[in-house]
Order: C-alpha cells, then structure tokens, then sequence
C-alpha cells in the first residue's frame, strides 16, 4: 500500500509538472478557453459547489474571457491557504501537490508592491476595485453613535480570525475584546445583527455590504478613523504566472475599460456592493 501511494504521488508530480506550464495569450486564444482561479467559500466573489461556483469573481471571469475572444471559461476554486504566497503557488506558477495544475489568470489579489517583489514567480496586475474595513451599526441598538468606542458597551460580530477579528481584540488596549462575538463569516455575523444579537459588525465592505442587501436599510455602514490601524483600504487585482505577461497585457486595459464603461460598477450593485474605483482611496 505503501509503494503504491510513492507510486501514487510520483504520478503526481509527473502530471504536476505538465499541467503547470505557462499558458501565454496565444495559447489560451487557440485551445479556446480561460483558466480562471477564485477563492474557495469567498461570497459574494465565489461560493457555492466547484463544479458550479457563483459570484462576481466568477462573472468577472466570463467577461474577461469574452473579451479576450475565448468562448470557454474554466474555473479553478483555490482554498485560501496560509499566505496570499501560498495562494499565489497553488493558484498560477506551481499548482497545488494534488495535482490539479494552475489557472490562466488568479482573481482577488491584493496589488501590493512587497507582496509583488516577494512573489517573483507571479505577476501581480490590474486592480479592479479598492476594499475598505467599514463598521456596520443598528442605531436602534447603540442610540444612534456609530464611534467605533460604542463597542465598549454593545456587542461586535466578526468573521473569526480575520482583519477586523484582530484589529478589534487589541484595540485600546484590548478594552473591546470581551465584546467581540467571532462567526464563521460576515454574512451570519450580520444576520445576527439582524436578529438583536450584537449592536454591530466589522468587515470587509463587499462583504458587508453584500450581507446587508437582503435586511432592511436601517442599518449604517461607516469607514470611520480606526486608531491604531495604519492601511484601512487596499487594491484587488490578478495574477498570471510570470513568463504570461502578453495575457496581463491583454487583460489590464479590458479591466480599465470595464472601469470606465460602467461594467465593474453595474456589476458590484448587482451583488449589493459600492462600487470603488481602484484609482480612489
């Protein structure tokens, strides 16, 4: 049983190897289809079964192929790993030790300049949004105060081990941290908001926003000051594996005419979500 899974593995490798190679621009305009990488349980940008994964990212992906010429889109759903370098790996230079080889192109990476210099193997390119940390509040329940210090007295939801979960456990001296409430995601920290169960939720603003588009509107959402926290917004883009930049070429200027035209606009607020310009802070 043993030898059988070296066996098993080599094979693996093998195929791993083969299914990595680059795919240039005009290797994906003559096989006909485009590779797409998203995030694995990531809604409103991918969720639901592989085999039928639904989302803006997902949307995103289709347009992009269109109008790259290419009729086909396949996706490939990535589970977030450890680091965003990791991602980066398993998402479009290396592929994953299963051996379900690399995408075309990786959606939802941040655009960074370290990352990009740390991450040689990939290129990162094309912001087509700006996320942001905002505050959800019920003014019903914090009497109307949207002042992050509200949660010294009322309860906050948040997606456990995230961004907001950690900026809010040591904020002020950790004087908010029994106040903090961890859910699986932002969604269900929002129903709970819904439901009177905490006065307010933390996040990413998509997310956020995303949530909140099936509960009444009287619940405010902020991007007020957050002492202590230096970078509160930052870039989404892609990546291609490094020897693909005839594609990020061709890619980059159909996301700036999509910015342009309205199309990334009209498709955020189908989702319930604030559509910010990757060139606005």
């Amino acid at each position: 049983m043993i030898i059988r899974s070296l066996i098993l593995a080599l094979a693996g490798v093998v195929g791993l190897s083969q299914l990595a190679a680059a795919r240039p621009l005009d290797d994906v305009t003559a096989s006909g289809h485009l590779r797409v990488a998203v995030y694995r349980d990531f809604a409103p940008f991918a969720s639901g079964p592989s085999d039928n994964v639904k989302g803006l990212d997902v949307e995103l992906g289709k347009i992009i192929a269109r109008r790259l010429g290419v009729k086909k889109v396949e996706y490939l759903v990535v589970t977030a790993g450890d680091t965003v370098a990791d991602d980066l790996r398993n998402g479009v230079w290396k592929g994953h030790y299963l051996g379900y080889g690399v995408a075309d192109v990786m959606l939802h990476i941040p655009v960074d300049k370290y990352l990009a210099v740390q991450n040689d193997n990939a290129y990162i390119f094309a912001p087509y949004y700006r996320e942001q940390l905002v505050i959800a509040i019920d003014p019903r329940q914090t009497g109307g105060t949207d002042l992050i210090a509200a949660f010294g007295e009322h309860k906050v939801g948040v997606e456990g081990d995230s961004l907001a979960d950690n900026y809010l456990l040591g904020a002020f001296g950790g004087r908010l941290r029994d106040n903090v409430v961890h859910f699986h995601s932002v969604a269900a920290a929002v129903n709970a908001m819904a439901q009177g169960k905490v006065a307010g939720v933390m996040g990413l603003r998509t997310q956020v926003e995303a949530a909140l588009k099936k509960h009444h509107r009287h619940f405010r959402i902020s991007s007020m000051p957050l002492p202590g926290l230096t970078v509160r917004s930052w870039l989404i883009g892609m990546a291609v594996k490094v020897d693909s930049h005839d594609l990020a070429n061709a890619i980059e200027p159909i996301i700036e005419t999509m910015a342009r035209d309205g199309t990334l606009a009209k498709l955020f607020a189908k989702y319930g979500m604030t559509y910010i310009p990757p060139t606005e802070d």
